[in-house]
């Protein structure tokens, strides 16, 4: 870990359990590479927290999550910095600062991020700026609070060190002079070089045993190039279909709770009371066949995906067993959150630069300004948006497939987990 962050100024950890947190910590990233300033980005479990003496400054943004629960990434980290042989001046030559994102409507408020600032400054670190204290409940959401802390940690860090921003603040890069360096990398391939010839993976509801190992195949090779999965697991156990829902709350009373009974497709599952189940999200073929048609894709075209570290090298694909070439529309409808996550901010700041119309330029500019932080935040976030409905709302639009692709600019389709506590 080390050699990795060897020579970087700005080193950002985060914590996230619903993604809020990376996008924050991206942003940090990407704002500081904009300045001139290269900038690391890991989660904290990708980050060994015996090098944390050896950094000069270190940004942490941390959610919380329930009643004051950590997020499980943070757990390692949080247990390492709690161990009794840790002296108060250990971390005595490290800066730091700290963001928080949490929601006043519960009564352990950003509690993660306060009992984080308490413990740093116990081992000897010291702050450069005041804690920063994301909150949902803002008119803006979480950026209501970020905006103006960042702009506040730029200024610090920038007396503190002017060669942290050589040039200074005033300078910019251009977005489209990132872009030029993505952080995907999208290979097309000859459909008569792959062996695969499958139905839509939503069809899982109608599928025959026969039809079970060329759709691991392809639920394998999706997992393997998507950088969001929960699990390291690619291929799954076994499948299973939900064949009923019951709601176990009276309506309006403020919560969501259902019994799923699921049954085995392919075999029979081995379980105890209290292990976790993986279960991903399902988009309609409708809606995956929408977006392919907006975005003037071949749905029947191979790709293989690679994600692309900080120097623009291909990760070490050798881990991922199933690194073949996966159909397009699977994909899409494995691996991208197009009908129900909201895209992020800088989305809308990257699809003005694609934007033909000078009025679908115009509104996206001012969404993605300060000055229209609340009118977004209202358009997206309140009216929950999808990524296909805002593009179908700007559709002069048309942005190459790995920025649709990049994770910093949507939420990539995730599992939610879930505790199995009996099976009949």
């Amino acid at each position: 870990m080390e050699e990795k962050t060897k020579n970087k100024l700005l080193l950002v950890l985060y914590a996230s359990q619903t993604g809020n947190a990376i996008d924050v910590a991206e942003r940090l990233g990407r704002e500081a590479e904009r300045r001139g300033c290269p900038a690391l980005v890991l989660s904290v479990d990708e980050y060994d927290p015996a090098s944390l003496p050896n950094e000069d400054m270190v940004i942490f943004v941390v959610s919380t999550t329930g009643q004051g629960d950590t997020p499980d990434s943070m757990k390692v980290l949080w247990s390492f910095l709690l161990k009794r042989s840790l002296s108060q001046s250990w971390l005595k030559n490290v800066k730091y600062a700290v963001f928080g994102l949490g929601d006043s409507g519960y009564q352990k408020y950003n509690y993660v991020a306060k009992k984080l600032d308490k413990r740093l400054l116990d081992l000897g670190a010291t702050p450069v700026i005041e804690k920063g204290l994301g909150d949902d409940q803002h008119p803006s959401g979480y950026e209501g609070a970020f905006d103006p802390w960042m702009s506040s940690l730029w200024n610090v860090l920038h007396q503190s060190n002017p060669m942290i921003f050589p040039n200074g603040l005033e300078y910019e890069i251009s977005y489209l002079k990132l872009m030029e360096q993505p952080k995907i990398n999208v290979t097309y391939h000859d459909a008569n070089d792959t062996d695969v010839r499958t139905r839509p993976f939503s069809m899982l509801a109608r599928v025959t045993v026969a039809d079970l190992n060329s759709i691991e195949v392809q639920f394998g090779r999706a997992r393997s190039m998507s950088p969001g999965t929960l699990s390291e697991k690619i291929h799954p156990d076994c499948f299973l279909r939900m064949v009923k829902t019951d709601p176990l709350c009276k309506a309006g009373c403020g919560k969501d709770v259902h019994r799923l009974e699921l049954e085995p497709v392919s075999s029979s599952i081995q379980y105890e009371v209290g292990d976790v189940l993986e279960v991903l999200p399902g988009q309609s073929a409708a809606s995956v066949d929408a977006f392919i048609k907006r975005c003037n894709l071949n749905p029947d075209s191979y790709i293989t995906v690679h994600p692309r570290d900080k120097d623009q090298k291909l990760f070490d694909t050798s881990k991922c067993s199933q690194m073949l070439p996966v159909k397009l529309r699977t994909f899409v409808e494995l691996s991208m959150d197009i009908s129900s996550a909201s895209p992020r901010r800088y989305f809308f700041e990257i699809m003005s630069y694609f934007a033909t119309s000078e009025h679908e330029k115009e509104r996206l500019q001012y969404f993605a300004s300060p000055e229209g932080r609340d009118d977004l935040y209202q358009y997206n976030q309140k009216e929950r948006r999808t990524v296909l409905e805002v593009l179908v709302d700007f559709p002069s639009v048309q942005m190459p497939f790995e920025c649709r692709m990049d994770n910093t600019l949507w939420k990539e389709a995730k599992g939610s987990l879930l505790i199995l506590v009996s099976w009949t």
